[in-house]
Order: C-alpha cells, then sequence, then structure tokens
C-alpha cells in the first residue's frame, strides 16, 4: 500500500514555515536603519529548522555612509571588528565607539574593543580629535601609534577600514515588502486549502458517521 501524507500535516507546516517567513522579513524591515545589520533570508525551510529558530543571513556589504565623526568606523570587506564580552571576543559590524570613563574605545553597549599590538608607551586616547584610524585599523593618537584594532578577516579578499564612515544595512526595503506580500499572500492560500480540508471532513463525518 502506498503511503499518503497527512494532508493536514503538511498544511500546517507549511503555514508554520511561512510565519518563519514573515518573522525573517519583519526582522529586515524594523532593523532597515541599524548600522551593519545583516539581513536574514526569508527562503523556504524544512519544518525541524522553523522549529528550531534557525536563520539564515545574507552577508553582504551594506553601504558605507560618511559621518565626518572620527570616532565612526565601517568595514570594507569580509571581516569583524571585535568586542570584550563575558564569554571572551565576540564579532560585530557595529562600528560607532566613543571613550569610557577609563578613555577605551567602546561601542554603543559599552563593550571594549578589542586592541592588539599595543604600544608600551602609554597613549591618552581622550584626545579624540587627534585620533587617526588608518586602513589597517592602526590607531595613532597624534603622532604616536597607540595599537591596532583586532578584527576577525573571513577570507582572502582585501579588507580595509574606513575612518568617518558608518556601514548601512543590506536591507532594501523595496524587496522585503514585496516579499512580506508574496508571503502573505501564500499564507492565506495555505489557511484557505486548510479550512477546506476541515470543511470537507467534517461533511464525511456527519454523513457517514453513524455508520462506522
Amino acid at each position: 500500500m502506498t503511503y499518503q501524507p497527512n494532508t493536514y500535516s503538511q498544511a500546517v507546516n507549511g503555514m508554520i514555515n511561512k510565519m518563519k517567513m514573515i518573522k525573517a522579513v519583519t526582522n529586515n524591515l524594523a532593523n532597515a536603519g541599524t548600522s551593519g545589520y545583516k539581513r536574514e533570508i526569508p527562503e523556504s525551510i524544512n519544518f525541524s529548522s522553523v522549529l528550531n529558530e534557525l536563520t539564515i543571513k545574507d552577508f553582504s556589504q551594506g553601504p558605507l555612509k560618511r559621518t565626518g565623526n572620527n570616532l565612526d568606523i565601517a568595514i570594507e570587506g569580509n571581516a569583524y571588528f571585535l568586542v570584550e564580552s563575558k564569554t571572551g571576543p565576540v564579532p560585530t559590524r557595529h562600528g560607532r565607539l566613543s571613550f569610557n570613563e577609563k578613555g577605551n574605545l567602546v561601542n554603543q553597549e559599552g563593550q571594549e574593543i578589542v586592541i592588539v599590538e599595543k604600544t608600551d608607551k602609554p597613549i591618552n586616547l581622550s584626545r579624540e580629535y587627534d585620533l587617526r584610524i588608518n586602513e589597517n585599523g592602526e590607531i595613532f593618537a597624534g603622532t604616536e601609534k597607540y595599537g591596532r584594532i583586532a578584527m576577525k578577516i573571513m577570507d582572502n579578499n582585501p579588507v580595509r577600514v574606513q575612518q568617518g564612515f558608518m556601514e548601512g544595512s543590506n536591507v532594501n526595503v523595496s524587496n522585503e515588502m514585496v516579499s512580506m506580500l508574496t508571503v502573505f499572500r501564500s499564507f492565506e492560500a495555505s489557511e484557505k486549502a486548510l479550512g477546506m480540508e476541515a470543511s470537507i471532513d467534517k461533511e464525511l463525518i456527519e454523513k457517514y458517521g453513524r455508520n462506522v
């Protein structure tokens, strides 16, 4: 006997899949203005990955926007800055920096930027108007080199640090709106199909149920 898959299970799994896709597009739209945000790809995925909240990221480069602030930095290329956390260094693309009370460079969450190759001579980084960061991530305070911003480089392609720039989100709002509309229509179609299946089953039960 040939196994016939349960139509209810197929429809429900499909609707859960669509809900996951809607969530991905919603996150993208909500973060369209977040610096360095990488969009989630709202593609069709299997039921297991939906339950485990797995996401696929689009790691393409976001547009670099000039800010003129020398404490704004952006990466051009496939790499990440490293910041300190309770569990060790973590990667980030967000490069809006400031100084903490110790005079160390931190991100907007107050996490210190990992700096390597520090010089022995102490340098007062609070002289922010003299702060210069070159394309290799080397930090200069006035004429003195302080160190180099640590980066996690993902491939062998060139990577450059751009001072006075911020990386924008790689979300295209128009494309995301089209995706949202497409997924909503697909969800509604699955919902109607499930309703029709339930209605047919109800009629069969009412008509033949008493004779079983």
